[in-house]
């Protein structure tokens, strides 16, 4: 066979082999077969290797390069073959006629191609004075290769008809041609700064506004608006509803956003201008207050202001802030009353990236933290269930193990019903010999020999043994299996038993030593094996206390919520395993604090993750505990705009796809879009974007992208280069790759880092910054004329972002205003969901399918084209350059992008359906619990704090517990309306209306604090009534309530008395005390235990460990003055402090040392700066003082004894019987 046919046959060979992966594996295997996806991977990756082999996928040189850029007219700029193969064949003609030496053809042709890649010239573009097209100007031989080049990069504004026209095309576009009209009118007029007669009309009177708008931005930022500003404003101030405007990236929005506020405010009305963070709404602020002064508007910033400064902001007719101060400061006026608002109305809210503020944040909820002490004792379950999750592990890709237990604890737990017990078991196997003759006897005297006892028992005698057990018990079945040499599970009894509902075999993995593990294949196995160990050892107080130090006590009262939520923390607690550092959250001084990643980047240090998560985290990384809130009041995005009705004006450089902007118009009913065209042509080439193999394979390709891009070339100078990474650790990863082949490189990941650096001038030749999304929305990154002139910026996406939105907004860093810039996809599969992953890895192999089809004609043009160049031969065909140039476009990139579209549109659907309603429902209830509230403050008598706590608190736990999806709106607000009447009266008579004993000690201090001490004892009596368990501050209040009560006169009994309350408050404190080390043992379980470091949850529970020791010190103390005052038949004088002086004083200096040196600190009010201050271990105590103020202990007391001489006669002479 010669070489040549065995070289055809090949290709037919791996013709039938992409025809089989084209029509099977992608109709079929994505949705039939996910299962099969490590074999589709294997399979893919031998046909890669394949591929290479046989050198289909060769590597690039510069004629390739050329070859590259011609096709990239085709697939990014959309030239039809036909038209680039007439411009390559025009610019080889011109080249001619110049000059005779073809050494220099290469570098001259990638010179102009490159002029005609970076200004995206189109087939259809023409030069404004000579209305020639590019193949026309090139034909001229009038016209120098520098001329050319001017010409292409040349580019005016758009005239007004223009951009009308382009408006009308656009399939945002919802103006109707009366609006136009009216648009053009006024811009016409105002755009050439004529004197405008005022006639009466609307159009007479905004021509007015906008001309003295005009020409103040002109004064005071010394340049006129664009025509295309112009525009985007009286589309606004034309609009009879609201609107949302698409305004591209580098447009000036932000002189729309102030030209529309002044126009509203001048008109009378309170605006509202919501940006997407406070950094860029205090920028915007600084940026246009001199504007506003100039028209006499008063404007103010919303952002970091206390109580009396936020109320006078709100007197100012305009107010720049984020959704959430402006949604924090609605629920200070109207649910801690603070009157912040003033008259304030909600007449005209300006959305800056409103796309992000009402799809990706609409359901982000805002609320106001309040202390609720009842769900601190929920810590202890929360290590218990961290520990449990954590005993489960996976063994391969399919199968978890749970925790190792011996032998005769799982026969034992299978075989239910019987009258068998362990000893049975040992029995059963000293019987059939793993266990040596007398060991059961040996057992039954010391049960702690079982693990030597066996030691030397093999996986095959455990398999023997449990063989045995079947056949004893038939009922009790088991699939047995072990870990083989190789390292793989193997089954050890695979027989033909057949399964039933009532005999269900059970699978082990067995272990040398006598041990077994329960096997499980799914999550919701795993999820009901741990609730079942979980509340095996749940136990809820009152009841008796065990001396088990696995046991885990709850109040009675949380018991309903436990019972409701504890498969979702669970979830939590598995959920919590996965998520990565540097990837959803990273660790901050003050804690653990997410990222998100998917959107903005934007490192959200007031967000917390609710139901355990944000615990479980802590507990993962050893961090600071936090504990549970219950959320009492709060406000979404969505409920804060809804109140401004239909005068929502929205402006973004990206709206969205059809789906998204139809997903906006159901939920803001009435609101219009429109989408603005570009001042001047925009210039963005896309490259065709890549699908690597494998994460190694990623980084070399960002490497050699950005590398090349920083590299001076034949046809061009050094860029400057933007990577955006999805995560901060990829960022890394990526920045420490590069390492010295690009030396002028920044990291822009976090924004509770100091970025001034990076912004603070020009990007030049040769430098990089590496970023997250952080870089994507709302970043303006200025570049030098010189990297302008070689390309402008180039943006490299290293993964697929969610949605198209994202994507836009990345690539919308380069290319701005009319300036030169490309961007590229580099994808890597593994970083994909699992069925977008498998997508992307067949669209990978069949790229390098197709490629091999090409690769024979590319590299005929290569060899004709070298030819060409060194004069030996005359003739470079036309016909081969546009074969060469009718490839196909990668289809891989759109197929994944077309899959995320998909997966984006069913996202909105379910936003829609079920999660916006929940939020309603959610938003509604709160309304009408506001109602309440509201009738309470106007009743005659002002409410007690202790009243609103406890009405608060109940309000939050019946949320948590009453509410669901399923219930229609009318029978939940006739529940709560009937909870809240019950939960009302209870508090009007003094009781608790969920039965917490924390709700009866405040009542009881609020009595103690009116003197009102007999009352106060009986509301201490309650709390103890209710659950004595954890009644320790109950019980200590109502010893000093009794003794004060009869101060200096105590009577024999009411010293009996204290001295047992005192003797059940030290019982109490020492359960607060084992709980503790409940929570300190289950959450540092998976500790490495050759580490000696002292984390962050050490030194917070030692500041606990700290407080509680001084208060059992505090009861000891007193116990002993109160026992000596019996026994000597005195009295008792009680001295009250404040709960801060329980411990000693010297705690506190390091606390005043912080103080005094964060004083500045503390006056800037700068957020991140006081979380961690707060979040510091020197405060660790007084934070641990304030929980325990929080549940009741607001006071401590010493006693002195008071010696009395009839006392002692009388213990002497009538001692008490």
């Amino acid at each position: 066979m010669n070489k040549r046919y065995k070289r055809k046959k090949q290709l037919l060979g791996l013709q039938i082999i992409a025809g089989v992966l084209q029509t099977h594996i992608t109709s079929h295997l994505v949705n039939s077969f996910p299962h099969k996806m490590e074999e589709v991977e294997e399979l893919l990756n031998r046909l890669k290797t394949t591929l290479i082999a046989h050198s289909y996928l060769t590597a690039k040189n510069n004629e390739e390069l050329l070859l590259n850029k011609l096709q990239g007219l085709v697939t990014n700029i959309k030239w039809s073959p036909v038209d680039a193969a007439d411009l390559f064949d025009v610019l080889l003609k011109r080249f001619e006629s110049t000059t005779t030496d073809r050494s220099h053809l290469l570098s001259w042709m990638l010179n102009m191609l490159h002029c005609i890649e970076i200004n995206y010239i189109t087939p259809s573009w023409r030069h404004e004075q000579s209305e020639k097209t590019l193949i026309e100007l090139v034909r001229d031989r009038t016209v120098t290769d520098e001329d050319l080049k001017k010409y292409l990069a040349d580019d005016t504004e758009k005239q007004l008809d223009e951009i009308l026209e382009e408006i009308r095309h656009q399939k945002l576009n919802q103006i109707d041609e009366t609006l136009l009209d009216d648009v053009k009118d006024i811009v016409s007029y105002v755009s050439v700064n004529p004197t405008v007669n005022n006639n009466g009309s609307q159009q007479s009177g905004l021509k007015k506004d906008l001309l003295r708008l005009c020409q103040t931005v002109d004064e005071i930022k010394k340049f006129r608006p664009r025509l295309t500003q112009m525009v985007s404003w009286c589309i606004m101030a034309l609009s009879k509803t609201g609107q949302l405007i698409q305004v591209g990236t580098g447009e000036g929005k932000s002189c729309i956003v102030a030209m529309f506020a002044a126009y509203r405010a001048m008109r009378g009305e309170k605006v509202d201008i919501m940006s997407s963070s406070s950094v860029l709404a205090q920028r915007d602020l600084d940026e246009w207050r001199d504007f506003y002064n100039v028209l006499k508007i008063s404007v103010s910033c919303n952002i970091n202001k206390q109580d009396k400064d936020s109320k006078e902001c709100y007197k100012c007719q305009v107010v720049y802030g984020t959704v959430e101060e402006f949604a924090g400061d609605w629920l200070q006026h109207h649910f801690h009353r603070m009157n912040i608002f003033g008259e304030r109305k909600f007449q005209c809210a300006i959305v800056d990236e409103v796309d992000s503020l009402m799809l990706d944040k609409g359901l982000h909820v805002v609320y106001l933290s309040s202390d609720m002490p009842a769900l601190q004792h929920l810590n202890p379950l929360l290590a218990f269930i961290w520990s449990t999750v954590n005993k489960y592990t996976k063994i391969g890709t399919k199968t978890t193990v749970g925790q190792t237990y011996p032998f005769p604890h799982v026969v034992l737990e299978n075989i239910k019903g019987k009258d068998v017990d362990e000893f049975s078991i040992l029995q059963m196997a000293e019987d059939t010999g793993i266990l040596a003759k007398g060991s059961v006897n040996d057992l039954k005297r010391n049960p702690s020999l079982l693990t030597e006892k066996t030691a030397s028992v093999t996986v095959d005698q455990l398999a023997e043994f449990f063989e045995a057990v079947e056949r004893r018990f038939p009922s009790c079945q088991f699939a047995l299996h072990c870990i083989n040499n190789d390292g793989e599970i193997e089954e050890l009894n695979k027989g033909p038993q057949k399964e039933t509902a009532e005999r269900q075999r059970v699978p082990l993995l067995l272990i040398n030593g006598g041990f077994c593990q329960y096997m499980y294949s799914d999550e919701n196995s795993i999820q009901r094996a741990v609730q079942a160990e979980i509340e095996h050892a749940l136990h809820f107080t009152p009841c008796q206390l065990s001396q088990d130090t696995f046991s885990c006590y709850m109040p009675g009262f949380l018991s309903d919520l436990v019972k409701l939520k504890l498969k979702v923390w669970i979830e939590n607690a598995l959920y919590a395993q996965t998520m990565r550092m540097d990837h959803e959250y990273i660790i901050e001084e003050h804690g653990i604090v997410p990222v998100d990643y998917s959107c903005t980047g934007v490192v959200e240090n007031n967000m917390k993750w609710t139901d355990g998560l944000q615990q479980f985290l802590e507990m993962k990384h050893e961090c600071k505990l936090s504990n549970m809130t219950a959320i009492t009041n709060y406000m979404s995005s969505f409920g804060m705009l809804q109140k401004y009705g239909n005068n929502i004006f929205g402006i973004s450089g990206t709206i969205g796809q059809q789906t998204e902007t139809e997903t906006l118009q159901k939920i803001y009913e009435g609101i219009k879009t429109c989408q603005i065209p570009s001042f001047k042509r925009r210039k963005l080439f896309e490259v065709e974007g890549v699908i690597v193999g494998d994460e190694k394979e990623w980084i070399e390709k960002i490497c050699n992208v950005v590398t090349a891009k920083t590299n001076t070339t034949l046809y061009r100078a050094q860029r400057a280069v933007l990577v955006i990474c999805e995560t901060i650790n990829r960022a890394k990863v990526v920045h420490q790759a590069l390492g010295d082949k690009v030396p002028s490189k920044k990291l822009y990941i976090s924004n509770n880092m100091d970025n001034t650096a990076i912004f603070a001038k020009k990007l030049q030749a040769g430098e990089v910054i590496i970023a997250t999304n952080l870089a994507g929305r709302g970043t303006d990154l200025q570049v030098s004329a010189q990297v302008n002139t070689a390309g402008g910026l180039f943006v490299v996406l290293t993964f697929l972002p969610k949605n198209a939105r994202v994507e836009t907004q990345a690539f919308g860093r380069t290319a701005r205003q009319g300036s030169p810039g490309s961007a590229q996809l580099i994808i890597c599969p593994s970083h994909l969901s699992k069925l977008l992953e498998l997508l992307a890895l067949i669209g990978k192999q069949q790229s390098l399918l197709e490629n091999i089809f090409n690769d024979k004609l590319a590299h005929h043009f290569v060899v004709q084209f070298r030819l060409y160049q060194k004069s030996h031969s005359n003739e470079l065909s036309k016909s081969l350059a546009l074969k060469v140039l009718t490839k196909t476009s990668d289809l891989g990139i759109k197929t994944l992008k077309d899959a995320r579209n998909d997966s984006v549109e069913q996202t909105l659907a379910s936003y829609l359906e079920c999660d916006l309603t929940k939020i309603k429902k959610k938003e509604e209830l709160f309304s009408q619990y506001l109602i309440t509230l509201d009738e309470v403050y106007n009743s005659s008598n002002k409410p007690a704090d202790s009243y609103l706590s406890a009405l608060n608190e109940f309000w939050g736990m019946w949320l948590l517990t009453n509410f669901s999806e399923n219930d229609s709106m009318m029978d939940l607000k006739n529940k709560l309306t009937q909870d809240l009447k019950t939960a009302r009266e209870k508090l009007s008579k003094g009781q608790s209306p969920s039965s917490n004993l924390h709700h009866y000690i405040a009542f009881g201090n609020e009595l103690r604090e009116k003197r009102q001490l007999a009352e106060s004892i009986k509301m201490y009596t309650k709390a103890i009534q209710e659950d004595h368990c954890w009644a320790a501050i109950a019980y200590y209040n109502r010893a000093f309530a009794s003794l004060t009560l009869q101060d200096k006169h105590q009577e024999p009994n009411c010293i009996d008395q204290a001295l047992e309350d005192l003797q059940n408050a030290l019982k109490s404190v020492e359960l607060y005390w084992e709980q503790m080390e409940v929570t300190c043992r289950y959450s540092t379980q998976v500790r490495d235990l050759h580490s000696n470091s002292v984390t962050r949850f050490d030194m917070h529970m030692k500041a606990r460990q700290k407080v509680l020791l001084c208060f059992k010190g505090n009861i000891n103390e007193a116990m002993k003055k109160v026992d000596r005052a019996r026994d000597l038949g005195g009295n008792v004088k009680v001295e009250k402090s404040l709960v801060y002086f329980l411990v000693p004083v010297v705690n506190f200096i390091p606390l005043v040392v912080l103080s005094t040196e964060s004083l500045t600190l503390i006056h800037s009010r700068d957020l991140l700066k006081l979380l961690q201050l707060i979040s510091h271990p020197s405060c660790d105590i007084l934070n641990e003082l304030s929980c325990l103020k929080s549940m009741g202990l607001t006071h401590v007391y010493t006693l002195d004894t008071l010696f009395s001489v009839g006392g002692f006669l009388s213990k002497i002479f009538w001692p008490k019987r």
